[in-house]
């Protein structure tokens, strides 16, 4: 077995020890040493990183048929004695998460009697799922606020070891879920678990806790938090954000809100403007196209090209075109936003997607698509209107000539 010096103090990121075993794992070297305070993935807690002799360790986790600590390294160790170095940074964030995910179970239970029953340390997030049906936005908040007046509180966090016969007169907030002697993290007159990961000295070192969202999974629900320089620079980077929407809105913080509904009501009442306008369009634009209609053995064939379209109306367009008879339409409009539509009439004796084929593979670009009566395909932006015609025209004498 390894010593665990992480349990004994988690604050302990520099120490030495002897190696035991040169191995591998999956390919990769790895080394066991007598002792470590590398804390291995495990508990919803992930894995510490660092440096073994100034090797990176890439993973550190427990070996399940023994109990021993690998650590998976870069490259090869090939010494007896080493120098351990553990990321600090990295392993104070879990502390701080994984002790902020005790306060935070904890407030829920006493809250709304919500019982946690998994808990992950995300590269971003962390969450908990929660044994219940609902989360009603006031129970989230009440155990939210409960959880950071614990942590300003500033209350003792102590760990000790307890025989198996000693666990049912504990009031743990959960089960342990190992036999033997059982490792309980307890935050003074308030939460009381077994558990195996690494926590701060006291709750103030936890930082703000801040619950970002909740979803239903399953039967229950999970819950999405940080902690401490997790949550400060989450508000920092929201509250840029939030100062950018106000200068962009020309609002205050406070009026974001409203500035925000009145921005939604004149989109919403632009977007009608410009449907109707379409629809004026549509309605102008279609006699003037229909007799630009040419005469073809399957019936009439119609192409023509813009400079640029708004987007939306040229479907409209080939759609309406094509509706009423055997016609082929090939519509096609540049621009940053440059479309080509091809619609069919019934009666046509080819399809739309093989049209809109044969004028991809002569222009030399992909992507697009249809069905038999309708196919359309973005445009290269750098593509020549001139150019684009002239292909249109090419592929419409084709199918016409085979066609006759």
């Amino acid at each position: 077995m390894t010593l665990r010096l992480y349990w004994e103090d988690p604050y302990l990121w520099r120490f030495t020890a002897r190696v035991v075993e040169e191995t591998t794992y999956q390919g990769q070297p790895a080394v066991i040493l007598d002792r470590t305070a590398f804390y291995p993935a495990g508990g919803g807690q992930p894995s510490d990183r660092g440096t073994l002799n100034g090797i990176p360790v890439r993973e550190v986790m427990e070996r399940e048929e023994d109990g021993v600590i690998l650590h998976i390294l870069e490259r090869p160790l090939g010494m007896q004695e080493v120098e351990g170095i553990v990321d600090g940074e990295r392993r104070f964030d879990h502390m701080q998460q994984h002790t902020g995910q005790h306060i935070l179970s904890q407030a829920f239970l006493r809250v709304a009697g919500a019982q946690t029953v998994s808990f992950h340390i995300g590269h971003e997030v962390v969450t908990i799922d929660l044994e219940v049906a609902d989360l009603p936005e006031a129970i989230a908040e009440a155990a939210e606020e409960l959880a950071n007046r614990v942590v300003l509180e500033n209350r003792e966090v102590r760990t000790r070891w307890v025989g198996e016969e000693d666990v049912g007169s504990l009031g743990l907030r959960r089960s342990p879920s190992v036999e033997g002697p059982i490792r309980i993290v307890e935050v003074a007159d308030f939460d009381r678990s077994p558990c195996g990961g690494t926590h701060v000295r006291r709750t103030g070192e936890v930082g703000p806790i801040k619950i970002l969202r909740w979803e239903h999974r399953g039967g229950g629900v999970r819950v999405s938090f940080l902690c401490g320089w997790r949550a400060l620079r989450d508000y920092q980077g929201k509250h840029r954000r939030l100062l950018q929407a106000a200068r962009l809105l020309s609002a205050g913080e406070a009026d974001l809100t409203e500035a925000v509904q009145a921005l939604q009501r004149a989109w919403k009442e632009a977007q009608r403007s410009l449907s109707l306008l379409q629809e004026v369009y549509i309605e102008e634009a279609l006699p003037i196209l229909e007799r630009e209609a040419l005469p073809a053995p399957f019936g009439e064939l119609v192409i023509h090209v813009w400079a640029q379209l708004p987007p939306g109306l040229l479907p409209r367009l080939a759609r309406r075109l094509s509706a009423s008879g055997p016609r082929l339409v090939i519509l096609a409009a540049g621009g940053s936003a440059g479309l080509l539509a091809v619609a069919c009439g019934p009666g046509i004796p080819v399809s739309a997607q093989e049209v809109l084929e044969r004028i991809r593979s002569r222009l030399g670009f992909s992507g697009g698509g249809g069905r038999s009566d309708y196919a359309q395909a973005p445009l290269p932006p750098a593509i020549s209107m001139a150019d684009l015609r002239k292909i249109l025209e090419e592929v419409s004498g084709e199918l016409t000539r085979s066609a006759g």
